[in-house]
């Protein structure tokens, strides 16, 4: 009993594999072409090994406009199928040492072997036309959207002043931060208010006296050369010099 298999085979590869075949003596069978319901077209290829009893089976999955290079230079005997499955699928071969030119079969309808009924081609075709035209209506109102998205900016940047523009800026993150139960100002508000300047000498005043009493009075020194206030360093830091001399 013989058995039988099924090779998916890329077109590319096709002529190279049923040289193979030829050159190892398996004999040609039959080539048919089946269509599922996408209109998606695979040639199916049988050869037979009869010292191994085994059908293969060469599956050529094939894609709109594909050429498929005709095996008649091999198998004269695929002349037939070639034929057939051009006038009735549409499938172009090219190379073929015998062509019919499409006059194998006497057709009333051009390439007429497809499963759907042409109510469901309508209805596709419908569903694909519908589907461009929302596609096309998305893409409009998001390039709508982007220019006016720009011009609005563009105007902000004519418009608007930077000190206009960082506190529209504090205020749009002040507004993702909820307040504190206990009514406190919020972190983001803490951060984004101006220091005072007595905020500002303490700072500057803490920053001092972590430092070297000698650097610490150099630069009290620079600062009051420029007419910034800082506080007087305190007794203990005077004291602290005076031990340090």
């Amino acid at each position: 009993m013989y058995t039988t298999t099924f090779v998916e085979t890329p077109l590319s590869d096709l002529l190279t594999r049923v040289q193979t075949l030829k050159h190892d003596g398996i004999r040609f069978v039959q080539m048919c072409a089946e269509k599922d319901s996408q209109d998606n077209i695979d040639l199916l290829y049988t050869f037979y090994d009869e010292t191994m009893e085994n059908a293969l089976n060469l599956v050529v999955p094939l894609t709109p406009g594909d050429k498929v290079p005709s095996i008649q230079e091999m198998y004269f005997a695929a002349f037939s199928y070639e034929n057939e499955t051009h006038d009735l699928y549409g499938v172009r071969f090219i190379n073929m040492k015998l062509d019919f030119g499409g006059h194998f079969f006497n057709l009333a309808a051009e390439s007429p072997m497809t499963i759907i009924s042409p109510e469901q081609r309508a209805a596709r075709e419908k569903a694909a036309k519908l589907k461009a035209a929302q596609e096309a209506k998305a893409a409009k109102a998001a390039a709508a959207a982007r220019e006016a998205a720009e011009a609005a900016s563009a105007e902000r940047a004519l418009n608007t002043s930077a000190a206009q523009a960082d506190a529209a800026a504090v205020a749009a993150v002040n507004a993702t931060v909820p307040v504190a139960a206990s009514g406190e100002p919020r972190a983001a508000e803490r951060a984004a208010a101006p220091a005072s300047p007595e905020d500002r000498v303490a700072k500057m005043e803490a920053k001092l006296a972590a430092m070297d009493p000698e650097k610490a009075a150099k630069i009290r020194a620079a600062l009051a050369a420029k007419g910034v206030k800082a506080a007087p360093a305190d007794s203990s830091s005077k004291d602290n010099k005076k031990e340090g001399e």
